[in-house]
């Protein structure tokens, strides 16, 4: 992992991006003063928020994917959600662009917020995306599995704040960097989570993507990533320099900050902010 910082990234969906998820389920004070921070399951501390459902979590940890799915995962707040409208401009050659909510409930439904539900009704091609550790869950050798990365330290500190923003307790820092290494915060440590997908950096069908690379040098990755996903696509853009511009555009961080719009309930439309997650 590169040890380099991202120092002019930090704004790619922001937390704010995530409200729709807090407004949605709207977790009272109530509620959340009376639970815990964790839900343990199988041995891995997971958000205890409502949305996060320990019955959704189980299925898709069980869930098998088919042949030619495609999975987007990582440890939250390293890049999923760039990564994800990367890969759908990709596979659409710059044309799909949904909303934030679109995306998370069924353009690339998030296992753990959907369970397997949203994925079996799908239709064509299945692309979806999860933060689980690499042993966690089913395997299939003919899907395809994306894997992005990012600085720890940056990804320690977005992880923090963005937790901060719908949890009533105040999380001590240094405490919460000693569970980042240690295990003891939602989705565990970081260092596992990593190193169970670098072990298998030479399997066929996993890509991993850095953040800073990615956010270095956005043409030659996205050629990467498209050649990874299928030579039809990579030929695409070898063949067509401004479709590969055009999808540079949309995927950089000021068109999605400027063109991702949620709707949070009761509200009028709201323009979200750029941030890594």
């Amino acid at each position: 992992i590169s040890s380099n910082f991202c120092t002019t990234a930090g704004s790619y969906l922001k937390q704010e991006v995530y409200a729709p998820l807090v407004y949605r389920y709207k977790v009272s004070r109530t509620y959340r003063s009376k639970m815990t921070r964790f839900q343990t399951i199988r041995g891995i501390p997971f958000p205890n928020v409502p949305w996060f459902r320990k019955q959704n979590i189980e299925k898709t940890m069980d869930y098998v994917p088919k042949n030619g799915d495609i999975i987007i995962t990582s440890y939250p707040k390293t890049g999923t959600n760039w990564l994800q409208y990367i890969v759908l401009q990709i596979m659409s050659k710059g044309e799909s662009f949904p909303s934030f909510n679109d995306c998370v409930y069924n353009k690339v439904p998030v296992m753990e917020m959907t369970g397997p539900e949203a994925i079996d009704n799908m239709k064509g091609l299945r692309i979806y995306r999860n933060h689980y550790r690499y042993d966690m869950v089913q395997r299939n050798p003919k899907s395809k599995v994306l894997y992005i990365y990012r600085n720890p330290e940056d990804t320690l500190v977005s992880w923090y704040h963005f937790l901060q923003s719908f949890l009533e307790e105040q999380i001590n820092f240094d405490d919460f960097f000693e569970g980042f290494l240690d295990g003891n915060v939602e989705y565990g440590s970081y260092l596992d989570h990593v190193l169970s997908y670098l072990a298998h950096k030479d399997d066929d069908n996993l890509l991993l993507v850095s953040y800073e690379k990615l956010h270095a040098n956005r043409k030659e990755e996205i050629l990467r990533i498209a050649k990874f996903l299928g030579e039809e696509f990579y030929q695409s853009f070898s063949d067509n320099e401004s479709l590969l511009e055009k999808i540079i555009v949309h995927t950089s961080f000021d068109y999605m900050k400027k063109n991702l719009v949620f709707t949070l309930p009761h509200n009028e439309p709201s323009e979200a902010s750029a941030d890594e997650s």
